[in-house]
């Protein structure tokens, strides 16, 4: 793309699995207004991305086939709108730069979608990510640290290594999709009355996350539940302490950064508080598009926009 096209101003798309956010930014990289909607990978008909991109946009601004659009997420996984392939680590805002895919809208837009990042555990064992090395690029922008550790809560969440600006260890956890699979599926979530998030009940469950072998001590929602040992209307709240607690167990200690959403976030810093681990929290927007702005600036360097 030439840089005369950003004169109007841009989009950045944070496209996942769930979820989908649009950002609207003028020409000087400020964020004029933006927009959230439930309209995940899995929402989108018969793969036809493209059609339920114009239609958000279509309602939501009046330019938007000016723009040129920069995404992240799963929009580049095998599921999304095109495979972009991961960027093994160490990884820095140039290697995501040089690996990005572009192509051409349908109504004549320039668009590029930023890679994700591939670790590799062992001779045969990979983990990765996507989207969340924008976050964690823009973190390091802010945080403005030559080595820290980041835990970004969510459905599959991350806790990342950043040494000298380059993302070099990511670990995943499921935390998230467990919560849901056991509320959803299994005895433990069967005939409960309306939840309520209860932070006394969320701290048992950190307390007892202690405890090496998880599926025992995930049986406990029930007994407790058996023995009034809590409501019935805590049993997510304790789940959810015990998950998470299970989680940050795996930290090797020192300070880390909580990166992501207020509400999800909150439950972390109380978990670590818990269990004395010093944290940072780190607003996950304000990373995503400090990240962003620093990737478009590397694009522009390498004439990719």
């Amino acid at each position: 793309m030439n840089k005369n096209l950003l004169s109007k101003g841009y989009l950045i798309v944070d496209w996942g699995t769930t979820n989908f956010r649009v950002f609207l930014m003028n020409k000087q990289g400020e964020l004029v207004k933006n927009k959230e909607l439930g309209l995940g990978l899995l929402q989108v008909k018969d793969n036809d991305f493209a059609n339920a991109l114009e239609g958000v946009l279509s309602q939501w601004l009046d330019n938007y086939k000016s723009l040129p659009i920069i995404m992240a997420g799963m929009v580049g996984s095998m599921q999304g709108w095109f495979n972009v392939d991961y960027v093994e680590t160490d990884v820095d805002t140039n290697l995501l730069a040089q690996n990005s895919y572009r192509f051409e809208l349908p109504w004549g837009a320039q668009a590029i979608i930023i890679p994700g990042v591939m670790h590799k555990l062992s001779a045969d064992r990979f983990d990765v990510m996507r989207g969340e090395e924008v976050q964690i690029f823009g973190a390091a922008k802010l945080i403005n640290k030559r080595l820290f550790s980041v835990v970004l809560p969510g459905t599959h969440s991350k806790h990342v290594r950043v040494v000298n600006g380059k993302i070099t260890e990511v670990l995943s956890f499921m935390t998230g999709e467990l919560f849901s699979v056991i509320t959803e599926h299994t005895i433990l979530g069967k005939g409960l009355p309306e939840q309520k998030y209860n932070p006394e009940v969320f701290l048992l469950g950190v307390k007892e996350s202690k405890s090496a072998k998880l599926t025992n001590v995930l049986f406990a929602a029930r007994t407790h539940r058996l023995f009034k040992n809590i409501d019935d209307s805590d049993v997510h709240s304790y789940i959810s302490g015990l998950l998470i607690g299970h989680e940050l167990h795996s930290l090797s200690g020192g300070h880390i950064y909580i990166v992501g959403g207020e509400s999800l976030c909150e439950k972390y810093k109380l978990a670590c508080s818990a269990l004395t681990i010093a944290f940072t929290y780190v607003n996950g927007d304000e990373c995503f598009l400090a990240g962003m702005t620093d990737l478009i600036k590397v694009l522009h360097q390498n004439e990719k926009i």
